[in-house]
C-alpha cells in the first residue's frame, strides 16, 4: 500500500548551507514526512554555493545554518543577493539570540527557524514558496506588459501615419515620430506642454477635445482638415479619431487621432486640374488656328490675283508687305496646330524641328525683348519619344529662359544639340543644352527648382513647369542637369539627356524623381 506521503510527494529542490551531515539527514526526513520529495544539495563554502546557484535547474529554496567553519548564513545571504536570484532564504540555527535573527531578517532573509523547533519549518516553507510564486507571476506580468508596450511603441513609431494622443483639455500627451516629420514639432515641444490641439488645428482644435466630441459619435469615417505646422503653414490631412477610454469620467478621457498627409494628393489634383485647363486651352488654340486657315486661304488667293493686276509702285510695295505678313500668319497657325497636336504613341521625333516650333511660338516675345537665339545644332538622328511631351519640356525651358532675361537688354539664349551617352547605363542618345544670359539662381533656388508649386515668378508663376518637365524626362528614361551663376556674367544652363530609344514605359502619370546633380 502506498503511503500518504507517496501519494502527495511534491518535488522540492533545496540548496542547503550546512556542515553537519546528521542535521542534513534529519531535515530531509522532516521534509519527506511533510509530503515533499526533496532534492538536497549540501554546500559548506561560498565557492560551492556560487557554483550551485549557476545550475540551470535552479532552486526552490535555500536553507542556511547560521554558523559554519568557513561560511555563514549572512555571507550566504549576501552572495544570493549579489546574483539577483529570487529564491526564498530561510535561516536555521541551534542557538542565536533574537537581535541576531532580527538583523538577518532586515538584511533580506525571509524567515528564521530554530533547529530545535522544526514544526515551524514546513509552514514557513509553504508561505515563502507561495510568496515567491506570487513574485514570479508579477515579474512575468510586468515583463509581458513591457514587451507589449515596446511592441506597441515600435509599431506606432514605424507606421507612416502620424498619431496624436490628447487629454480631455486638448493637451497632447503623446506624438509619434511621424508627427514631427509631418508638422515639424519636436518631442521636446510636446513634452513641455506648449503644443496643444489648438496649436495644431487652430480654431478647429476645440472641436477635437472632449468638450466638443460630438464629431466622434456623428462620424466614424475619416475627414479632411487643415493642420498648422511649426512654421505656421497649413497642411491638409485626413483625420480619423476615437476615444481611448470612453468608460472613464469625462475629464479623464483621452482621444487618439491618426493623421494622413494629403499634400502629395492635393498637388496631384492641382496638377491634374491645371493640366486639364492647359489641354483645353491648347485644344481651343488649335481649333482657332484651324478655323483661321479657311479665311486665310481666301485672302492669300485674293492677293495672288491682285499680284497679276497692273498696280502703281506704292500699291505694289504694300501688296508685297501684306503677302509677307500673311505668310507669317500662315507659319504661326501651322506651328500652333503642330504644337498642340499630341501623339498617342511614341514616334520618331526630330529635336531640331521641335525646337523650331517652340521658337516660333515665342518669336514675338523674343523680338520684343531683343533676345537673340543662337542655334548650335549637331548632327543627331531622331529619337523615339512622345513628341508633344518633349515639345512641352523644351517650351518650359525656353519660356523660363526668356523670363530670366526679361529685365535685360540684348539677352541671348543658346540651343545646342549633340550626340550623347549615359555613362551609368551606356545608352546612346542626344544631349540637349539650353543656356541663357539671365539673372541666374542661387543655391537655395537651385535645390528647390524642381519642386511642385515652387516658383520665382510670384503670383504669375504656377511652379509646375519644371516639375512636369522632370516627370516627362524621367518617363523617357532621361536625365537633367542644372548649372547656374548669379551676378555679372551670370546665367543658367540646363542639360537634358534623352536615349534614342527612350520610351519603353507604361502609360500613366510619370514618376516624380529627382534631377541628377
Amino acid at each position: 500500500m502506498p503511503t500518504e506521503r507517496q501519494l502527495n510527494d511534491t518535488p522540492l529542490r533545496v540548496l542547503l548551507v550546512e556542515d553537519n551531515t546528521e542535521d542534513a539527514f534529519l531535515l530531509t526526513r522532516h521534509l519527506q514526512r511533510a509530503g515533499y520529495d526533496p532534492t538536497l544539495l549540501r554546500v559548506e563554502t561560498a565557492e560551492a554555493m556560487r557554483n550551485a546557484l549557476e545550475e540551470p535547474a535552479g532552486w526552490d529554496l535555500i536553507l542556511a545554518d547560521y554558523h559554519l567553519p568557513d561560511f555563514s548564513a549572512p555571507a550566504a545571504l549576501a552572495l544570493l543577493k549579489s546574483t539577483r536570484h529570487d529564491i526564498p532564504f530561510i535561516m536555521m540555527s541551534g542557538a542565536i539570540d533574537e537581535d541576531t535573527a532580527v538583523s538577518a531578517m532586515r538584511a533580506g532573509a525571509h524567515d528564521y527557524v530554530a533547529k530545535q523547533n522544526l514544526r515551524r519549518l514546513v509552514p514557513a516553507i509553504e508561505r515563502e514558496l507561495k510568496e515567491a510564486e506570487g513574485r514570479r507571476l508579477k515579474r512575468d506580468a510586468e515583463a509581458a506588459l513591457r514587451f507589449s508596450e515596446q511592441r506597441f511603441h515600435r509599431l506606432v513609431e514605424a507606421m507612416p501615419l502620424a498619431l496624436l494622443i490628447s487629454d480631455a483639455q486638448g493637451r497632447i500627451t503623446y506624438a509619434n515620430d511621424a508627427v514631427e516629420r509631418l508638422l515639424g514639432y519636436t518631442q521636446g515641444q510636446f513634452e513641455s506642454g506648449n503644443v496643444t490641439l489648438t496649436s495644431i488645428f487652430g480654431t478647429q482644435g476645440s472641436a477635437f477635445t472632449l468638450t466638443g466630441s460630438d464629431w466622434l459619435r456623428d462620424s466614424s469615417e475619416p475627414f479632411e482638415v487643415e493642420c498648422i505646422n511649426v512654421r505656421g503653414d497649413k497642411v491638409a490631412v485626413l483625420i480619423g479619431a476615437a476615444e481611448l477610454n470612453p468608460e472613464a469620467a469625462p475629464q479623464q478621457r483621452q482621444i487618439a487621432a491618426f493623421l494622413a498627409d494629403l499634400t502629395e494628393q492635393k498637388r496631384s489634383q492641382e496638377v491634374l486640374r491645371r493640366t486639364e485647363k492647359l489641354a483645353a486651352a491648347g485644344r481651343l488654340a488649335a481649333s482657332i488656328a484651324h478655323e483661321i486657315n479657311n479665311p486665310l486661304e481666301a485672302v492669300i488667293n485674293c492677293l495672288y490675283l491682285m499680284g497679276h493686276v497692273p498696280l502703281p509702285e506704292p500699291a505694289q510695295h504694300f501688296l508685297s508687305l501684306a503677302q509677307r505678313e500673311l505668310d507669317r500668319v500662315v507659319h504661326i497657325t501651322t506651328q500652333t496646330l503642330r504644337f498642340y497636336r499630341q501623339s498617342t504613341k511614341p514616334i520618331e521625333t526630330d529635336i531640331h524641328e521641335l525646337f523650331e516650333t517652340v521658337i516660333t511660338l515665342y518669336e514675338g516675345r523674343l523680338r520684343s525683348l531683343c533676345i537673340a537665339v543662337d542655334r548650335r545644332y549637331g548632327k543627331i538622328p531622331p529619337i523615339v519619344a512622345y513628341d508633344g511631351e518633349i515639345r512641352q519640356v523644351l517650351s518650359n525651358l525656353v519660356g523660363n529662359a526668356i523670363d530670366a532675361m526679361a529685365q535685360q537688354q540684348h539677352g541671348r539664349v543658346i540651343l545646342r544639340t549633340a550626340p550623347g551617352r549615359d555613362w551609368k547605363t551606356d545608352r546612346e542618345g542626344v544631349t540637349i543644352t539650353l543656356a541663357d544670359t539671365g539673372a541666374g539662381m542661387d543655391a537655395d533656388t537651385m535645390s528647390r527648382i524642381f519642386e511642385p508649386f515652387f516658383s520665382t515668378k510670384g503670383i504669375t508663376g504656377t511652379g509646375l513647369g519644371l516639375w512636369v518637365s522632370l516627370g516627362i524626362i524621367n518617363k523617357h528614361h532621361g536625365k537633367v542637369a542644372l548649372r547656374s551663376r548669379t551676378g555679372q556674367n551670370g546665367g543658367t544652363v540646363f542639360r537634358v539627356f534623352l536615349p534614342f530609344d527612350s520610351v519603353r514605359v507604361e502609360s500613366g502619370e510619370p514618376p516624380l524623381l529627382q534631377a541628377s546633380a
